[in-house]
This record gives structure tokens, C-alpha cells and sequence, in this order.
């Protein structure tokens, strides 16, 4: 019984650890690592940033703290880890009924998608019910653009595994109020977009407009 239990706070657990490593930057720099890939497949499901186990840890200690066994937790989360794996595929098409309570190969793509439509949706593990309770759910409609709205573009193994903290640290360089710097650690990557990206990529298409009418006009 004590197992089940943990089994499914452990699974509670993973969805708000999930959830975080998305909304916060500081732990998306590591967890973007996983969905740097431009694929899907089980090998994405290998991929690990420089601080997943630590976070992944300091999130699991309370189950620890409410006096179930350090060995059991490790278990459960050994599990859930494992049926996470096996969600990566695009081989797997929807499970009927079973997609309206479990996490499927289906609501996972939705997961890895670039796409604005499916960002920041579907975290659960094991279960789905706790997106659909907590507003993050998402049904897959087309096929995802799976990978980082802005892409690495490089298999270097070491640049993929520190390109998040090094984005990070780059951001920093901009920042030009304290407010900024609580921004670029503790805020989320859509915070990060607008307060950077967006007007960089505002400004870049302006300085591109006379060149583009001259052009034009040639």
C-alpha cells in the first residue's frame, strides 16, 4: 500500500518538477538539454543536462520527509523514469481511452513540440490527469516541429550540454537592471523571449526594411 502511495506522489512530484525545469530559467538551462534534439525518438529520452539529477533530487526529498523510504522513492522514481522513456516515439499512434487518464507517446510529442501551440504543455509522467487538472494539457492536432524554438545547430556534445547556462550567462551580459537579473534566473523562458528575443528580432527586421526597398525599388 505504502508503495502505491509513493508511486503516486511521485508521480504528483514529477509533474510540478517537470513544470518548473519549464517556467524557470535557471533550471531550463539544464533541462533544455533533453529537448535540444530536432528528432523524437528513444534516444532523446538519454539526453541529460549538467543539473537534471540535482534537481530532480531536491524535488524528491520531501517524499523522503514524509517518512517513506529513501530506497522506495529511488525506486518509483527509477519507474517513472522508465515508462518516460518509452514514450518517446513517433512509431506509437493515440491509445484510445487510455489517453484520458495515462501519458501517452502522443500527449509526449505534444510535449517535445516547438510549436506555440504546444509549448509549456503536458509535464505528467505516468498520468495526464494532473495537465488536464492544472491547465497544461494539450491534445495533439498536427505533427509537432519537435526541438528548441531557438536551435542549437550544433552536435557538438559539450557545447548541447552547457548551451543553456551559456545563453544564460549571455543574457546577463544585457541586462541592465537588477529587475533584468531576477528575470534571466528565476523567471521563465516566455519572459526571456519578450524582454529580449523579440525586440532583438524587432530590431533586426527593421535595419533589413531599406535595404530590402532598395532592393525593391532596384
Amino acid at each position: 500500500m505504502s508503495f502505491a502511495v509513493c508511486f503516486l506522489l511521485a508521480d504528483f512530484t514529477y509533474y510540478w518538477h517537470h513544470r518548473a525545469t519549464h517556467r524557470v530559467n535557471f533550471l531550463w538551462a539544464t533541462h533544455s538539454v533533453h529537448h535540444s534534439s530536432p528528432y523524437m525518438n528513444i534516444a532523446v529520452a538519454y539526453r541529460f543536462g549538467p543539473l537534471d539529477g540535482l534537481v530532480s533530487a531536491a524535488f524528491h526529498l520531501p517524499l523522503v520527509l514524509l517518512g517513506f523510504h529513501p530506497a522506495i522513492v529511488l525506486v518509483c522514481e527509477n519507474l517513472h523514469q522508465f515508462y518516460q522513456t518509452l514514450l518517446h516515439t513517433e512509431r506509437c499512434p493515440k491509445l484510445g481511452p487510455l489517453e484520458k487518464v495515462f501519458n501517452t507517446p502522443s500527449h509526449h510529442r505534444v510535449h517535445h513540440g516547438s510549436d506555440w501551440k504546444y509549448l509549456d504543455k503536458n509535464y505528467g509522467s505516468v498520468l495526464i490527469i494532473w495537465d488536464k487538472m492544472f491547465g497544461s494539457f494539450r491534445e495533439e492536432d498536427t505533427r509537432p516541429n519537435y526541438g528548441l524554438t531557438i536551435p542549437v545547430n550544433t552536435s557538438n556534445p559539450v557545447s548541447v550540454f552547457f548551451h543553456g547556462y551559456y545563453r544564460m550567462a549571455k543574457d546577463l551580459t544585457q541586462a541592465k537592471s537588477f529587475s533584468d537579473v531576477y528575470g534571466i534566473i528565476f523567471k521563465s523562458p516566455t519572459w526571456r523571449y519578450y524582454r529580449f528575443q523579440k525586440p532583438n528580432e524587432e530590431q533586426s527586421a527593421r535595419q533589413q526594411e531599406p535595404h530590402k526597398s532598395a532592393q525593391e525599388a532596384a
